[in-house]
């Protein structure tokens, strides 16, 4: 289990907590084809919990407010969550439901994809909320929330967390309906290049293809036109760009060897929330999620290759270094 005693800024993470099922391919199959894996592997995944366990791994301490079933899954899942360091405490149990599930297929690239069932988040209240932001004595100082909960959970996060000055970073993964107002309490919203064009056009009705760093350039900006705050919009291999008013900036991804992208999103999400909450600048912390992502990459597994604070950092330094 990780140490927290060196604890900084205290984080929530609102979301989804699934028990996974990764699948090794040579390939990821076709429409209607069959192939055959490699190898099978169990672990604990859901944007939700991944978020938290890269916050913890951070050194950075990290409550998860979310919901499992009755079931084998749900003991294995929050046991993985606290060998990480997570805060279980408000994790709630929901009789005759099963916890989330995920299929994740893994090609021998790094690629992948996945199928989620996503048990009974929809099963979190305004009350779970409110009692950890808006009615809580030391609301944390950054909440984190993404799509894979039902969009009245993150509308409920983006109020409460307003009503505590508390910073709201919004991870529209998967793209759900947001109102103007949640959308202006994102400080940012994290996006990929998928969803950063899906979101655009509910929000405008215009096209928002990515093709190139440029084209991410003006989709930041014209996703902080929208409403959020700030946004940031990750690029895979390619880095991110981020926007927090009419300027846009591209940050370069760091060097890595691809073995397994599953959860690197997640990686970023987290290590940038964790870093901000350390008191980092934006951009600051997005170099951080940048670092723990190309880590994250190099490992296979989701979670379980999230790297820590220091491990990061050395990424940082090295690169700062002179050659």
């Amino acid at each position: 289990m990780i140490d927290l005693v060196r604890a900084t800024p205290k984080t929530l993470v609102i979301g989804s907590i699934h028990h996974d099922r990764s699948l090794d391919v040579a390939r990821l199959p076709g429409r209607g084809e069959t192939v055959i894996s490699r190898r099978a592997r169990d672990g604990l995944g859901g944007k939700g919990a991944n978020q938290a366990v890269a916050i913890a791994r951070m050194g950075v301490a990290c409550e998860l407010l979310g919901v499992v079933g009755d079931d084998a899954s749900a003991t294995v899942v929050r046991d993985a969550l606290a060998n990480h360091g997570v805060s279980v405490a408000q994790v709630g149990v929901v009789p005759g439901r099963h916890t989330g599930r995920a299929t994740v297929v893994v090609e021998a690239t790094g690629e992948n994809l996945i199928v989620v069932e996503p048990g009974p988040v929809d099963r979190i209240d305004r009350a779970m909320v409110d009692a950890n932001l808006r009615d809580h004595a030391t609301p944390p100082a950054v909440v984190v929330v993404q799509g894979e909960v039902p969009p009245a959970v993150v509308a409920w996060a983006a109020d409460s967390a307003g009503a505590a000055s508390t910073r709201f970073v919004l991870n529209l993964a998967p793209v759900v309906p947001v109102d103007p107002g949640t959308l202006r309490r994102a400080d940012p919203l994290v996006v990929n290049e998928h969803e950063a064009g899906h979101l655009l056009e509910l929000l405008d009705g215009g096209p928002a293809r990515i093709d190139d760093v440029d084209d991410a350039l003006g989709v930041a900006r014209r996703l902080v036109a929208a409403g959020p705050r700030s946004a940031v919009v990750t690029l895979g291999a390619e880095g991110a760009v981020l926007a927090d008013g009419p300027t846009a900036h591209h940050l370069a991804a760091f060097a890595a060897t691809v073995a397994d992208t599953t959860g690197a999103g997640d990686c970023f999400t987290g290590t940038l929330a964790a870093a901000l909450a350390r008191g980092h600048s934006l951009p600051e912390a997005a170099r951080w999620g940048l670092a723990a992502a190309s880590l994250a990459v190099s490992r296979p597994g989701a979670a379980s290759a999230f790297p820590t604070w220091e491990q990061a950092g050395d990424v940082l330094r090295r690169e700062a270094a002179p050659r």
